[in-house]
């Protein structure tokens, strides 16, 4: 399978079809391909990249011990701390076991799906869908199980929304999960190895500010000609995701209106390193004890600040993804990134402790 991948050349459409599945399209992942040669140049290891750069192993020729990195997850993680990290609702199931504050993920498995079917009850999910909905009160989010960027992400403000989006998702994935949306004033990410949080950002939405008179398209409309070239195409991530009710709405003066409600690097929010010294303490307690439920060394951790609740987590990522933070920051997101990526290299190869 990846020799044959390695042997194509992509077309638009494979390239689509890899974005669709989380996977970033090659000129995003050269950044991070380099950092890691960078680093492995530094130290005199051995650097392999296999399968267009999707499979990396660093090798210490000294010790003969090795660094897989599959796509963004390093070895130095155990493999079944991964799967946890990769599902939404068994992250939610394993942080609430161990008492860790985050935002519940309720699994539904698609009754179409041979390999999901058996384990759906007869009586069908649509039942319990609209218990559990009925229970949170509308709006709600709802996600595939595994995925990443914010793809497939929708939010539901009536029942019609709710049975499009399990439609949607059934029809592309094995399982969603439903969890209640919550006014979120902020979001963190965390970057954790071996307890401590070595880096956060906070992730910042577009937003507009009302005048009393003009509604959010027009708003938007003059906020996408001002900005510059660099800014413009999270602009239009964010707009796309905007329904006519929204851009159709007058805000009042002085009343700011994030553009999006994701906060998604990849859908047109921006990583800022201005954290507050009180919320990077919190952080610092939070994140270190959800790696620590799951079980993973190497991760980053999302955390939101909820409006009346305070900060819990959103999910943890097994795989390590910094791209869009060294594509917004320029040298200071690279030079971040290469500390990063360094120190787990180290550990993975035990030259660290």
């Amino acid at each position: 399978r990846f020799l044959r991948v390695r042997l194509l050349r992509p077309s638009p459409a494979r390239v689509a079809r890899a974005i669709a599945q989380g996977m970033p399209p090659p000129t995003a992942r050269r950044a991070f391909v380099e950092t890691l040669r960078q680093v492995a140049e530094t130290h005199g290891f051995s650097f392999v990249a296999l399968s267009r750069d999707w499979i990396i192993q660093i090798t210490d020729p000294k010790t003969g011990r090795r660094c897989s990195v599959f796509g963004y997850t390093f070895d130095v993680n155990p493999s079944a701390a991964i799967e946890v990290c990769k599902e939404k609702a068994a992250t939610s199931l394993v942080l609430s076991e161990h008492g860790v504050p985050n935002i519940p993920h309720h699994v539904f498995l698609s009754p179409s799906n041979e390999f999901t079917a058996d384990y759906c009850p007869k009586a069908g999910n649509w039942s319990e869908v609209q218990k559990l909905v009925g229970e949170m009160g509308l709006p709600v989010v709802l996600k595939p199980l595994k995925g990443t960027g914010g793809l497939d992400v929708m939010r539901a403000r009536c029942w019609r929304e709710v049975e499009a989006a399990v439609q949607h998702i059934f029809g592309r994935d094995y399982g969603l999960a439903i969890s209640p949306y919550k006014p979120i004033m902020d979001e963190y990410r965390c970057f954790c190895l071996d307890g401590k949080v070595e880096l956060v950002y906070k992730k910042v939405r577009s937003t507009i500010v009302g005048d009393g008179t003009r509604c959010v398209g027009a708003l938007f409309a003059e906020r996408f000609a001002s900005a510059d070239a660099k800014e413009r195409p999270g602009l239009a991530k964010a707009a796309a995701g905007m329904d006519v009710d929204e851009l159709a709405r007058v805000p009042a003066a002085g009343e700011v209106v994030a553009v999006q409600w994701k906060h998604n690097l990849g859908q047109g929010a921006a990583a800022s390193l201005d954290v507050t010294a009180e919320m990077r303490e919190r952080l610092a307690d939070l994140a270190p004890k959800a790696a620590a439920a799951i079980g993973v060394r190497f991760c980053s951790v999302d955390i939101v600040d909820v409006q009346g609740e305070g900060v819990m987590v959103m999910e943890v990522n097994g795989g390590v993804m910094m791209d869009s933070l060294m594509a917004q920051l320029g040298d200071e997101g690279a030079e971040l990134a290469r500390r990063l990526y360094e120190a787990a290299i180290l550990k993975a190869l035990r030259l660290q402790e």
